[in-house]
């Protein structure tokens, strides 16, 4: 329902009226009670049942206030209306003094139309009206007694229309004086919109190359601890069973060196991985312009089952892809790293054995979406935000790893217009996903 401006002060007005309407029906009760008990006279139980009702639908409508004026204010108008007509009723039956009774109805002619405006006061009035013609012909008022009520009533509705419409004009000429100085404002600030661009535009693009180096520089700080901390591992491995080879290669059996020269071998390898990791990231930093191409993935993931060969042995890891593959665009050797990192990670942080799950579907929005699934613990939603941090690394289980691969990952999918993101609940397990645009040409599925 549309009723008059200044919700704030309406509502505080009901409340007060409410709240007035609650207290004195509660009053009127306990006095009547008071009554009859000083002339040990039974208390009266229609009254007291209709005052209460008036009361407790009051209280009703105040707690309602908050939700909407409106509906508040109209159940109560009405359901007081229905409960002061009984009361009239039932006082016009006793013979005794009604004109107090009546004085309420014209009251809440008066209230509707201070809180909600003209229209609500004038079915109310109506309404009125039409309880007065009824009765007093039910009664046989004198016609003086049912004309001044009606005339009373529709009296008390008149300061509505006088109230709507001093507010509507007090609007009206708020709204052109804003307008007046909106087009002051704006004349005053055209000269001086050009350089106040200009200027936001340069400290944004300041604050964007502040925020870069910021990052970039808490990049490096880390950068020395990671790799450190990467290389420290592999290294000493190295180091120590070529020591041992050297200096006790005659007393060991060739089984033995040969098993000592794999594990040289195996962490030799975890050393170049970790040094081509830094070069990929610093590769995909520079390069601008990426040479885009129909990505073979069956060809992809062939070459990570050979590049994760050791893991997947070691682990005894069940690798699951798909029949098909979207024919997506985009670089194929960051395609391959992306891969590589999310299976080996699924591999390292997996289940005992772990079981990986590749797959793909196309999207409506012209992109496919890649993801692979792990059966390893989940992760916690702290865990989650800080997957695709720089030189981060999650302490789920004791395994060997290093934590540039999935800032790797990010940095790639942005490169070749793609999102990056995870999926995972505690125990679980976790779904790491990918997207890529599909190929222009087509949008078929490639057979593996």
């Amino acid at each position: 329902m549309k009723t008059l401006p200044g919700e704030r002060a309406r509502i505080n007005a009901a409340r007060w009226i409410l709240g007035g309407y609650t207290f004195f029906t509660a009053l009127g009760i306990v006095l009547h009670l008071i009554a009859r008990f000083v002339t040990r006279e039974p208390p009266d139980a229609i009254y007291i049942a209709l005052m209460l009702v008036i009361g407790v639908t009051a209280f009703y409508s105040f707690k309602r206030l908050s939700r909407s004026l409106s509906q508040a204010m109209l159940t109560f108008g009405w359901s007081a209306m229905v409960c002061i007509t009984g009361l009239l009723v039932y006082t016009l039956k006793l013979k005794n003094d009604y004109l107090m009774i009546m004085l309420m109805l014209h009251v809440g002619v008066f209230t509707l139309g201070l809180i909600l405006g003209f229209r609500p006061a004038l079915h109310y009035a109506l309404a009125t009206s039409a309880i007065v013609i009824v009765v007093g012909i039910a009664y046989r008022f004198a016609p003086a007694e049912i004309v001044m009520p009606v005339f009373f009533a529709f009296a008390l509705m008149l300061p509505s229309i006088v109230v709507e419409q001093l507010i509507a004009q007090s609007t009206a000429e708020l709204a052109e004086i804003n307008l007046q100085l909106e087009e002051l404002v704006e004349a005053r600030t055209a000269e001086l919109r050009a350089e106040i661009a200009e200027r936001r535009q340069a400290q944004e693009r300041l604050a964007q190359r502040t925020v870069e180096l910021e990052k970039r520089n808490e990049e490096l700080d880390a950068y020395a601890h990671t790799v450190a901390h990467d290389l420290k591992a592999p290294l000493a491995s190295v180091i120590g069973f070529s020591d041992l080879l050297e200096k006790r290669s005659d007393h060991f059996p060739m089984d033995k060196v040969s098993y000592y020269c794999s594990i040289i071998a195996q962490n030799g390898r975890k050393v170049a991985s970790i040094v081509d990791a830094l070069l990929l990231l610093a590769s995909v930093r520079k390069i601008e312009d990426v040479p885009i191409e129909n990505i073979d993935l069956p060809r992809v993931v062939q070459d990570i089952q050979y590049r994760l060969s050791d893991a997947i042995a070691e682990s005894q890891a069940e690798i699951v892809l798909p029949d098909l593959w979207p024919a997506v665009i985009g670089y194929q050797p960051w395609v391959e790293e992306i891969l590589v990192n999310y299976v080996s990670n699924a591999i390292k942080y997996g289940g005992k054995p772990p079981r990986v799950e590749i797959g793909a579907k196309n999207l409506d929005n012209g992109h496919a979406y890649f993801w692979v699934r792990d059966n390893g613990n989940g992760l916690t939603l702290e865990e989650q935000a800080r997957l695709f941090t720089p030189f981060s690394r999650l302490g789920q289980i004791r395994v060997q790893g290093y934590g540039l691969g999935l800032s790797i990952v990010q940095r790639i999918a942005e490169k070749l217009n793609g999102q990056v993101g995870v999926e995972s609940e505690v125990g679980q397990g976790s779904t790491f996903y990918f997207t890529l645009p599909l190929a222009e040409s087509n949008y078929a599925s490639v057979k593996v």
